[in-house]
Protein backbone atom coordinates (compact mmCIF):
# COMPACT_ATOMS: atom_id res chain seq x y z
CA UNK A 1 0.00 0.00 0.00
CA UNK A 2 1.37 3.40 -1.00
CA UNK A 3 1.72 6.30 1.32
CA UNK A 4 -0.61 8.35 -0.87
CA UNK A 5 -3.31 5.72 -0.50
CA UNK A 6 -2.88 5.75 3.26
CA UNK A 7 -3.25 9.53 3.39
CA UNK A 8 -6.23 9.32 1.09
CA UNK A 9 -8.00 6.80 3.27
CA UNK A 10 -7.21 8.83 6.35
CA UNK A 11 -8.58 11.95 4.68
CA UNK A 12 -11.74 10.20 3.59
CA UNK A 13 -12.12 8.76 7.11
CA UNK A 14 -11.70 12.26 8.58
CA UNK A 15 -14.26 13.79 6.22
CA UNK A 16 -16.68 11.00 7.02
CA UNK A 17 -16.70 11.87 10.74
CA UNK A 18 -19.14 14.25 12.33
CA UNK A 19 -17.81 17.41 14.05
CA UNK A 20 -18.41 15.88 17.51
CA UNK A 21 -16.48 12.75 16.65
CA UNK A 22 -13.67 14.84 15.19
CA UNK A 23 -13.34 16.78 18.47
CA UNK A 24 -13.39 13.58 20.50
CA UNK A 25 -10.73 12.00 18.27
CA UNK A 26 -8.48 15.07 18.57
CA UNK A 27 -8.85 15.11 22.39
CA UNK A 28 -8.11 11.40 22.70
CA UNK A 29 -5.05 11.73 20.44
CA UNK A 30 -3.66 14.66 22.42
CA UNK A 31 -4.23 12.85 25.73
CA UNK A 32 -2.48 9.75 24.39
CA UNK A 33 0.49 11.83 23.20
CA UNK A 34 0.79 13.62 26.56
CA UNK A 35 0.58 10.35 28.46
CA UNK A 36 3.23 8.82 26.21
CA UNK A 37 5.46 11.86 26.73
CA UNK A 38 5.14 11.71 30.52
CA UNK A 39 5.78 7.98 30.48
CA UNK A 40 8.92 8.37 28.39
CA UNK A 41 10.13 11.21 30.61
CA UNK A 42 9.50 9.14 33.75
CA UNK A 43 11.32 6.14 32.29
CA UNK A 44 14.27 8.16 31.01
CA UNK A 45 14.77 10.53 33.97
CA UNK A 46 17.52 9.54 36.45
CA UNK A 47 16.56 8.10 39.81
CA UNK A 48 17.70 10.37 42.62
CA UNK A 49 18.91 9.22 46.03
CA UNK A 50 20.15 11.18 49.08
CA UNK A 51 23.84 12.02 48.91
CA UNK A 52 23.94 13.77 52.32
CA UNK A 53 21.19 14.43 54.88
CA UNK A 54 20.78 16.85 57.82
CA UNK A 55 23.48 19.19 56.56
CA UNK A 56 24.26 22.65 57.82
CA UNK A 57 23.65 25.55 55.45
CA UNK A 58 27.31 26.35 54.91
CA UNK A 59 28.14 22.68 54.29
CA UNK A 60 25.24 22.31 51.85
CA UNK A 61 26.34 25.45 50.03
CA UNK A 62 29.89 24.11 49.67
CA UNK A 63 28.67 20.74 48.37
CA UNK A 64 26.25 22.27 45.84
CA UNK A 65 28.94 24.63 44.57
CA UNK A 66 31.25 21.68 43.99
CA UNK A 67 28.48 19.72 42.25
CA UNK A 68 27.84 22.68 39.94
CA UNK A 69 31.53 22.81 39.18
CA UNK A 70 31.49 19.09 38.39
CA UNK A 71 28.31 19.57 36.27
CA UNK A 72 26.41 16.93 38.21
CA UNK A 73 22.59 17.28 38.40
CA UNK A 74 21.22 17.54 41.91
CA UNK A 75 18.16 18.66 43.80
CA UNK A 76 17.56 19.94 47.33
CA UNK A 77 14.94 18.48 49.65
CA UNK A 78 14.13 18.73 53.34
CA UNK A 79 14.31 22.56 53.46
CA UNK A 80 17.78 22.50 51.92
CA UNK A 81 19.29 20.05 54.42
CA UNK A 82 19.28 17.04 52.06
CA UNK A 83 21.08 16.85 48.71
CA UNK A 84 19.96 14.22 46.19
CA UNK A 85 21.96 13.14 43.14
CA UNK A 86 21.55 10.38 40.52
CA UNK A 87 21.52 7.03 42.25
CA UNK A 88 24.25 5.48 40.12
CA UNK A 89 26.74 8.27 41.03
CA UNK A 90 26.38 8.41 44.82
CA UNK A 91 29.47 6.49 45.91
CA UNK A 92 31.78 8.04 43.33
CA UNK A 93 30.59 11.54 44.23
CA UNK A 94 31.19 10.90 47.92
CA UNK A 95 34.75 9.84 47.20
CA UNK A 96 35.32 12.84 44.92
CA UNK A 97 33.92 15.31 47.47
CA UNK A 98 35.93 13.74 50.27
CA UNK A 99 39.15 13.94 48.26
CA UNK A 100 38.41 17.56 47.39
CA UNK A 101 38.06 18.42 51.10
CA UNK A 102 34.50 19.65 50.78
CA UNK A 103 33.14 17.37 53.49
CA UNK A 104 35.45 18.68 56.18
CA UNK A 105 33.76 21.26 58.41
CA UNK A 106 37.19 22.43 59.47
CA UNK A 107 40.81 21.49 59.26
CA UNK A 108 42.57 19.69 62.04
CA UNK A 109 46.27 19.12 62.12
CA UNK A 110 46.13 19.19 58.30
CA UNK A 111 46.85 22.89 58.75
CA UNK A 112 50.49 22.00 59.39
CA UNK A 113 50.90 19.77 56.35
CA UNK A 114 52.20 22.74 54.43
CA UNK A 115 54.68 24.99 56.17
CA UNK A 116 54.25 28.67 55.49
CA UNK A 117 57.28 30.89 55.47
CA UNK A 118 57.18 34.00 57.55
CA UNK A 119 54.64 32.79 60.13
CA UNK A 120 54.84 34.45 63.49
CA UNK A 121 54.54 32.64 66.79
CA UNK A 122 51.09 34.13 67.31
CA UNK A 123 49.86 32.77 63.99
CA UNK A 124 51.37 29.36 64.69
CA UNK A 125 49.76 29.22 68.14
CA UNK A 126 46.43 30.29 66.65
CA UNK A 127 46.63 27.57 63.99
CA UNK A 128 47.47 25.03 66.68
CA UNK A 129 44.42 26.08 68.69
CA UNK A 130 42.16 25.85 65.63
CA UNK A 131 43.54 22.43 64.71
CA UNK A 132 43.12 21.15 68.27
CA UNK A 133 39.51 22.37 68.38
CA UNK A 134 38.71 20.56 65.15
CA UNK A 135 40.38 17.34 66.27
CA UNK A 136 38.41 17.38 69.52
CA UNK A 137 35.19 18.06 67.61
CA UNK A 138 35.81 15.09 65.31
CA UNK A 139 36.37 12.85 68.31
CA UNK A 140 33.25 14.04 70.14
CA UNK A 141 30.91 13.54 67.16
CA UNK A 142 31.85 9.85 67.08
CA UNK A 143 29.48 9.32 70.01
CA UNK A 144 26.19 7.75 68.95
CA UNK A 145 24.10 10.39 70.73
CA UNK A 146 25.96 13.42 69.30
CA UNK A 147 25.04 14.71 65.86
CA UNK A 148 27.35 17.72 65.79
CA UNK A 149 29.58 19.65 68.17
CA UNK A 150 31.54 22.88 68.50
CA UNK A 151 34.65 23.19 70.71
CA UNK A 152 36.03 26.52 71.92
CA UNK A 153 39.38 26.62 73.66
CA UNK A 154 40.94 29.52 75.51
CA UNK A 155 44.67 28.93 75.82
CA UNK A 156 46.40 31.98 77.35
CA UNK A 157 49.96 32.86 76.52
CA UNK A 158 52.53 31.74 79.10
CA UNK A 159 53.79 34.44 81.44
CA UNK A 160 57.05 34.70 83.36
CA UNK A 161 55.08 35.89 86.40
CA UNK A 162 53.18 33.10 88.12
CA UNK A 163 50.60 35.46 89.60
CA UNK A 164 49.68 36.75 86.15
CA UNK A 165 49.39 33.30 84.56
CA UNK A 166 45.77 32.64 83.57
CA UNK A 167 44.41 29.07 83.55
CA UNK A 168 43.09 27.63 80.27
CA UNK A 169 39.37 26.98 79.80
CA UNK A 170 37.09 25.28 77.32
CA UNK A 171 33.44 25.29 76.23
CA UNK A 172 31.64 22.60 74.24
CA UNK A 173 28.28 22.96 72.47
CA UNK A 174 26.58 19.66 71.60
CA UNK A 175 23.80 19.04 69.11
CA UNK A 176 22.19 15.78 70.12
CA UNK A 177 20.25 13.46 67.88
CA UNK A 178 16.44 13.35 68.24
CA UNK A 179 15.35 11.69 71.50
CA UNK A 180 19.00 11.19 72.49
CA UNK A 181 20.31 11.98 75.96
CA UNK A 182 23.81 11.93 77.40
CA UNK A 183 24.48 10.23 80.72
CA UNK A 184 26.55 12.06 83.35
CA UNK A 185 29.33 9.52 82.78
CA UNK A 186 29.43 10.40 79.09
CA UNK A 187 29.54 14.14 79.83
CA UNK A 188 32.40 13.55 82.25
CA UNK A 189 34.16 11.48 79.60
CA UNK A 190 33.98 14.41 77.17
CA UNK A 191 35.36 16.71 79.83
CA UNK A 192 38.17 14.29 80.63
CA UNK A 193 39.02 14.08 76.93
CA UNK A 194 39.34 17.86 76.62
CA UNK A 195 41.25 18.20 79.89
CA UNK A 196 43.76 15.56 78.78
CA UNK A 197 44.25 17.30 75.41
CA UNK A 198 45.03 20.77 76.74
CA UNK A 199 47.96 21.18 79.13
CA UNK A 200 47.00 22.64 82.49
CA UNK A 201 43.24 22.47 81.83
CA UNK A 202 41.19 21.40 84.84
CA UNK A 203 37.74 19.85 84.82
CA UNK A 204 36.17 22.73 86.75
CA UNK A 205 37.16 25.08 83.88
CA UNK A 206 35.24 23.09 81.25
CA UNK A 207 31.60 23.78 80.41
CA UNK A 208 29.40 21.51 78.30
CA UNK A 209 25.99 22.70 77.08
CA UNK A 210 23.44 21.33 74.64
CA UNK A 211 21.70 23.02 71.75
CA UNK A 212 18.94 24.32 74.07
CA UNK A 213 21.38 26.03 76.43
CA UNK A 214 21.13 23.45 79.21
CA UNK A 215 24.37 23.11 81.16
CA UNK A 216 25.30 19.42 81.21
CA UNK A 217 28.54 19.76 83.19
CA UNK A 218 27.11 21.07 86.46
CA UNK A 219 28.16 18.79 89.31
CA UNK A 220 29.79 16.30 86.94
CA UNK A 221 33.42 17.31 87.39
CA UNK A 222 33.47 16.84 91.15
CA UNK A 223 30.52 15.57 93.09
CA UNK A 224 31.92 17.15 96.26
CA UNK A 225 31.68 20.61 94.70
CA UNK A 226 28.20 20.07 93.30
CA UNK A 227 25.44 22.45 94.36
CA UNK A 228 23.59 21.58 97.55
CA UNK A 229 20.23 21.17 95.80
CA UNK A 230 21.74 18.74 93.33
CA UNK A 231 23.33 16.74 96.14
CA UNK A 232 20.03 16.53 97.97
CA UNK A 233 18.25 15.48 94.81
CA UNK A 234 20.83 12.75 94.20
CA UNK A 235 20.54 11.53 97.77
CA UNK A 236 16.75 11.43 97.56
CA UNK A 237 16.94 9.44 94.34
CA UNK A 238 19.30 6.92 95.93
CA UNK A 239 17.08 6.65 99.00
CA UNK A 240 13.91 6.17 96.98
CA UNK A 241 15.54 3.63 94.70
CA UNK A 242 16.73 1.63 97.72
CA UNK A 243 13.25 1.69 99.25
CA UNK A 244 11.63 0.78 95.94
CA UNK A 245 13.88 -2.26 95.50
CA UNK A 246 13.01 -3.54 98.98
CA UNK A 247 9.30 -2.90 98.42
CA UNK A 248 9.30 -4.79 95.14
CA UNK A 249 11.02 -7.77 96.71
CA UNK A 250 8.58 -7.80 99.63
CA UNK A 251 5.55 -7.32 97.39
CA UNK A 252 6.62 -10.14 95.09
CA UNK A 253 7.14 -12.48 98.03
CA UNK A 254 3.84 -11.59 99.71
CA UNK A 255 1.98 -12.00 96.43
CA UNK A 256 3.37 -15.52 96.06
CA UNK A 257 2.38 -16.37 99.65
CA UNK A 258 -0.97 -14.61 100.18
CA UNK A 259 -2.12 -14.07 96.61
CA UNK A 260 -2.44 -10.99 94.41
CA UNK A 261 -3.97 -7.94 96.04
CA UNK A 262 -3.88 -9.48 99.52
CA UNK A 263 -1.00 -7.47 101.01
CA UNK A 264 0.77 -4.13 100.62
CA UNK A 265 4.33 -3.45 101.81
CA UNK A 266 6.01 -0.08 102.38
CA UNK A 267 9.62 0.54 103.43
CA UNK A 268 11.15 3.72 104.83
CA UNK A 269 14.94 3.84 105.02
CA UNK A 270 17.13 6.28 106.89
CA UNK A 271 20.47 6.44 105.07
CA UNK A 272 23.64 8.10 106.30
CA UNK A 273 25.25 10.10 103.52
CA UNK A 274 28.10 11.42 105.69
CA UNK A 275 31.51 10.40 104.45
CA UNK A 276 33.85 9.42 107.29
CA UNK A 277 37.57 8.71 107.41
CA UNK A 278 38.81 6.89 110.55
CA UNK A 279 42.49 6.46 111.59
CA UNK A 280 43.01 4.13 114.58
CA UNK A 281 46.17 2.85 116.30
CA UNK A 282 46.00 -0.17 118.64
CA UNK A 283 48.85 -1.21 120.96
CA UNK A 284 49.29 -4.79 122.04
CA UNK A 285 49.64 -5.87 125.67
CA UNK A 286 52.73 -8.04 125.22
CA UNK A 287 55.89 -6.88 123.53
CA UNK A 288 58.61 -8.72 121.69
CA UNK A 289 62.31 -8.41 122.63
CA UNK A 290 63.89 -6.28 119.96
CA UNK A 291 67.46 -5.80 121.43
CA UNK A 292 69.46 -6.51 124.54
CA UNK A 293 72.46 -4.50 125.87
CA UNK A 294 74.79 -5.86 128.60
CA UNK A 295 77.63 -3.78 130.13
CA UNK A 296 80.29 -5.43 132.36
CA UNK A 297 83.13 -3.51 134.10
CA UNK A 298 86.00 -5.03 136.08
CA UNK A 299 89.00 -3.37 137.77
CA UNK A 300 91.55 -3.25 140.64
CA UNK A 301 91.96 -0.30 143.04
CA UNK A 302 95.31 0.57 144.80
CA UNK A 303 95.65 2.40 148.17
CA UNK A 304 96.15 6.15 147.81
CA UNK A 305 98.77 8.47 149.43
CA UNK A 306 98.06 8.98 153.15
CA UNK A 307 97.55 12.27 154.87
CA UNK A 308 94.99 14.98 154.90
CA UNK A 309 94.16 16.91 151.86
CA UNK A 310 94.88 20.60 151.77
CA UNK A 311 97.39 22.81 153.61
CA UNK A 312 98.13 22.59 157.20
CA UNK A 313 96.48 25.88 158.05
CA UNK A 314 93.23 24.91 156.49
CA UNK A 315 93.01 21.39 157.74
CA UNK A 316 90.23 20.50 160.08
CA UNK A 317 90.07 17.54 162.30
CA UNK A 318 91.36 14.33 160.61
CA UNK A 319 89.44 11.12 160.16
CA UNK A 320 90.93 7.74 159.36
CA UNK A 321 90.61 6.44 155.77
CA UNK A 322 88.21 3.62 154.95
CA UNK A 323 89.65 0.59 153.16
CA UNK A 324 92.93 2.15 152.68
CA UNK A 325 94.24 -1.11 151.37
CA UNK A 326 94.23 -2.28 147.69
CA UNK A 327 91.01 -4.11 146.25
CA UNK A 328 89.17 -5.49 143.09
CA UNK A 329 85.68 -4.36 141.74
CA UNK A 330 83.20 -5.88 139.16
CA UNK A 331 80.17 -3.97 137.62
CA UNK A 332 77.43 -5.52 135.34
CA UNK A 333 74.53 -3.58 133.61
CA UNK A 334 71.89 -5.20 131.35
CA UNK A 335 69.35 -3.23 129.17
CA UNK A 336 66.42 -5.03 127.37
CA UNK A 337 64.58 -3.14 124.56
CA UNK A 338 61.05 -4.45 123.78
CA UNK A 339 58.92 -3.71 120.64
CA UNK A 340 55.22 -3.37 121.45
CA UNK A 341 52.47 -4.64 119.05
CA UNK A 342 51.05 -1.76 117.04
CA UNK A 343 48.07 -1.90 114.63
CA UNK A 344 47.24 1.12 112.43
CA UNK A 345 43.74 1.08 110.87
CA UNK A 346 42.67 3.51 108.14
CA UNK A 347 38.95 3.22 107.38
CA UNK A 348 36.90 5.27 104.91
CA UNK A 349 33.18 4.82 105.44
CA UNK A 350 31.35 5.32 102.14
CA UNK A 351 28.12 7.38 102.25
CA UNK A 352 24.82 5.59 101.98
CA UNK A 353 25.00 3.32 105.03
CA UNK A 354 21.65 2.23 106.46
CA UNK A 355 20.90 3.80 109.81
CA UNK A 356 17.43 2.45 110.36
CA UNK A 357 14.69 0.60 108.48
CA UNK A 358 10.96 0.86 109.08
CA UNK A 359 8.76 -1.69 107.34
CA UNK A 360 4.96 -1.76 107.31
CA UNK A 361 2.89 -4.63 105.92
CA UNK A 362 -0.90 -4.41 105.61
CA UNK A 363 -2.80 -7.66 105.01
CA UNK A 364 -6.32 -7.74 103.63
CA UNK A 365 -8.71 -9.44 106.04
CA UNK A 366 -8.27 -10.99 109.46
CA UNK A 367 -4.92 -12.59 110.33
CA UNK A 368 -4.38 -14.93 113.26
CA UNK A 369 -1.42 -14.66 115.59
CA UNK A 370 0.48 -17.55 114.03
CA UNK A 371 0.25 -16.13 110.51
CA UNK A 372 1.15 -12.67 111.81
CA UNK A 373 4.27 -14.08 113.45
CA UNK A 374 5.24 -15.94 110.29
CA UNK A 375 4.84 -12.82 108.16
CA UNK A 376 7.01 -10.83 110.58
CA UNK A 377 9.74 -13.47 110.46
CA UNK A 378 9.67 -13.58 106.65
CA UNK A 379 9.77 -9.79 106.33
CA UNK A 380 12.57 -9.56 108.92
CA UNK A 381 14.72 -11.95 106.93
CA UNK A 382 13.89 -10.24 103.64
CA UNK A 383 14.82 -6.68 104.68
CA UNK A 384 17.76 -7.59 106.96
CA UNK A 385 16.12 -6.65 110.24
CA UNK A 386 18.60 -5.51 112.93
CA UNK A 387 17.12 -4.54 116.31
CA UNK A 388 20.43 -2.98 117.39
CA UNK A 389 20.06 -0.08 114.97
CA UNK A 390 16.38 0.49 115.83
CA UNK A 391 14.64 -1.25 112.91
CA UNK A 392 10.86 -1.62 113.08
CA UNK A 393 8.47 -4.08 111.45
CA UNK A 394 4.71 -3.71 111.70
CA UNK A 395 2.20 -6.22 110.34
CA UNK A 396 -1.45 -5.13 110.45
CA UNK A 397 -4.61 -6.81 109.22
CA UNK A 398 -7.10 -4.44 107.63
CA UNK A 399 -10.04 -4.68 105.29
CA UNK A 400 -8.97 -3.15 101.98
CA UNK A 401 -11.28 -0.74 100.21
CA UNK A 402 -11.85 -2.46 96.88
CA UNK A 403 -14.72 -0.23 95.80
CA UNK A 404 -12.66 1.44 93.09
CA UNK A 405 -11.46 -1.89 91.71
CA UNK A 406 -14.98 -3.28 91.87
CA UNK A 407 -16.34 -0.22 90.12
CA UNK A 408 -13.68 -0.47 87.43
CA UNK A 409 -14.40 -4.18 87.01
CA UNK A 410 -18.13 -3.44 86.78
CA UNK A 411 -17.51 -0.70 84.25
CA UNK A 412 -15.32 -3.01 82.18
CA UNK A 413 -17.94 -5.77 82.37
CA UNK A 414 -20.67 -3.30 81.34
CA UNK A 415 -18.50 -2.06 78.49
CA UNK A 416 -17.94 -5.62 77.31
CA UNK A 417 -21.65 -6.32 77.50
CA UNK A 418 -22.43 -3.20 75.51
CA UNK A 419 -19.90 -4.17 72.90
CA UNK A 420 -21.31 -7.69 72.78
CA UNK A 421 -24.87 -6.36 72.41
CA UNK A 422 -23.70 -3.96 69.72
CA UNK A 423 -22.08 -6.84 67.83
CA UNK A 424 -25.29 -8.85 68.18
CA UNK A 425 -27.37 -5.92 66.93
CA UNK A 426 -25.05 -5.46 63.99
CA UNK A 427 -25.23 -9.18 63.23
CA UNK A 428 -29.00 -9.20 63.46
CA UNK A 429 -29.23 -6.05 61.36
CA UNK A 430 -26.98 -7.57 58.71
CA UNK A 431 -29.03 -10.76 58.65
CA UNK A 432 -32.23 -8.70 58.45
CA UNK A 433 -30.90 -6.60 55.57
CA UNK A 434 -29.77 -9.68 53.68
CA UNK A 435 -33.15 -11.36 54.29
CA UNK A 436 -34.99 -8.24 53.17
CA UNK A 437 -32.85 -8.01 50.03
CA UNK A 438 -33.53 -11.67 49.24
CA UNK A 439 -37.25 -11.18 49.86
CA UNK A 440 -37.43 -8.12 47.60
CA UNK A 441 -35.51 -9.96 44.89
CA UNK A 442 -37.85 -12.95 45.16
CA UNK A 443 -40.94 -10.74 44.95
CA UNK A 444 -39.57 -8.94 41.91
CA UNK A 445 -38.86 -12.24 40.17
CA UNK A 446 -42.31 -13.60 40.98
CA UNK A 447 -44.01 -10.45 39.71
CA UNK A 448 -41.88 -10.50 36.56
CA UNK A 449 -42.73 -14.15 35.90
CA UNK A 450 -46.44 -13.49 36.45
CA UNK A 451 -46.41 -10.52 34.10
CA UNK A 452 -44.56 -12.56 31.50
CA UNK A 453 -47.04 -15.44 31.78
CA UNK A 454 -50.01 -13.07 31.48
CA UNK A 455 -48.48 -11.46 28.39
CA UNK A 456 -47.90 -14.83 26.78
CA UNK A 457 -51.51 -15.84 27.50
CA UNK A 458 -52.77 -12.60 25.98
CA UNK A 459 -50.68 -13.10 22.89
CA UNK A 460 -51.89 -16.69 22.54
CA UNK A 461 -55.54 -15.63 22.96
CA UNK A 462 -55.15 -12.83 20.43
CA UNK A 463 -53.96 -15.14 17.64
CA UNK A 464 -57.32 -14.70 15.73
CA UNK A 465 -59.34 -12.09 17.50
CA UNK A 466 -63.09 -12.36 17.07
CA UNK A 467 -64.86 -9.91 14.80
CA UNK A 468 -61.93 -9.41 12.49
CA UNK A 469 -63.24 -9.66 8.89
CA UNK A 470 -61.56 -12.23 6.80
CA UNK A 471 -61.39 -11.62 3.12
CA UNK A 472 -62.45 -14.49 0.92
CA UNK A 473 -59.68 -16.51 -0.40
CA UNK A 474 -59.39 -16.37 -4.14
CA UNK A 475 -58.08 -19.57 -5.53
CA UNK A 476 -56.24 -19.26 -8.73
CA UNK A 477 -55.45 -22.19 -10.87
CA UNK A 478 -52.02 -23.38 -10.09
CA UNK A 479 -49.91 -26.04 -11.36
CA UNK A 480 -50.00 -29.34 -9.50
CA UNK A 481 -47.32 -29.58 -6.87
CA UNK A 482 -45.90 -32.32 -4.83
CA UNK A 483 -47.19 -33.06 -1.27
CA UNK A 484 -43.91 -32.02 0.26
CA UNK A 485 -44.09 -28.63 -1.42
CA UNK A 486 -47.62 -28.19 -0.17
CA UNK A 487 -46.51 -28.86 3.40
CA UNK A 488 -43.72 -26.29 3.12
CA UNK A 489 -46.06 -23.69 1.67
CA UNK A 490 -48.57 -24.32 4.46
CA UNK A 491 -45.93 -23.87 7.15
CA UNK A 492 -44.65 -20.73 5.47
CA UNK A 493 -48.16 -19.33 5.34
CA UNK A 494 -48.71 -20.08 9.03
CA UNK A 495 -45.40 -18.41 9.94
CA UNK A 496 -46.31 -15.30 7.96
CA UNK A 497 -49.76 -15.17 9.55
CA UNK A 498 -48.30 -15.43 13.09
CA UNK A 499 -45.73 -12.80 12.26
CA UNK A 500 -48.40 -10.40 11.06
CA UNK A 501 -50.47 -11.05 14.18
CA UNK A 502 -47.41 -10.42 16.38
CA UNK A 503 -46.71 -7.15 14.61
CA UNK A 504 -50.28 -6.11 15.10
CA UNK A 505 -50.12 -6.87 18.85
CA UNK A 506 -46.86 -4.94 19.10
CA UNK A 507 -48.44 -1.94 17.44
CA UNK A 508 -51.44 -2.10 19.76
CA UNK A 509 -49.59 -2.87 23.04
CA UNK A 510 -45.91 -1.92 22.77
CA UNK A 511 -45.30 -1.78 26.59
CA UNK A 512 -46.30 -5.37 27.15
CA UNK A 513 -44.26 -6.49 24.19
CA UNK A 514 -41.19 -4.70 25.59
CA UNK A 515 -41.62 -6.40 28.98
CA UNK A 516 -41.95 -9.76 27.31
CA UNK A 517 -38.77 -9.23 25.29
CA UNK A 518 -36.89 -8.19 28.46
CA UNK A 519 -38.06 -11.31 30.23
CA UNK A 520 -36.90 -13.46 27.32
CA UNK A 521 -33.53 -11.78 27.27
CA UNK A 522 -33.18 -12.24 31.04
CA UNK A 523 -33.95 -15.95 30.68
CA UNK A 524 -31.36 -16.31 27.92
Amino acid sequence: MKVKDIFGKAKSFWHGLTPGRRSALVAVTLAALLAAGFLVQWLVRPQYAPLFTNMQQQDAAAVTAKLKEMKVPYRLTGDGTTIEVPKDQIYQLRLDLASAGVLNNGQGFELFDQNKLGMTDFERNLDYQRALQEELRRTIVTLDEVEDARVHLVIPQPSVFLQQQQPPSAAVVLKLKPLARLKPEQVKGIMELIAASVPGLKLENIRVIDMYGNVLSDGVADSANAPLSQKQQTQMEIKRQFEKDLEQRLQSMLTQILGPGKAVAMVTADLNFDQQEINQTTWGKQGALRSEEIKTEQGTSNGGTGGVAGTAGNNGPGYPAVNPANGNYNTSDTVHNYELDKTDTHTIVAPGQVRRLSTAVAVNGPVNAALNNQIQQIVSAAVGYQPARGDQITVTSLAFDNSLQQQMAADMAAQQQRQQRLRQYLLWGGVGLVSLALLVTLIVLILRRRRQAALEEQMAAAALPAGVPVEPLVVEPVEPVEPEDLEKQRQEAQRKAKLEQLQEIIRQRPEDAALLLKAWLAED
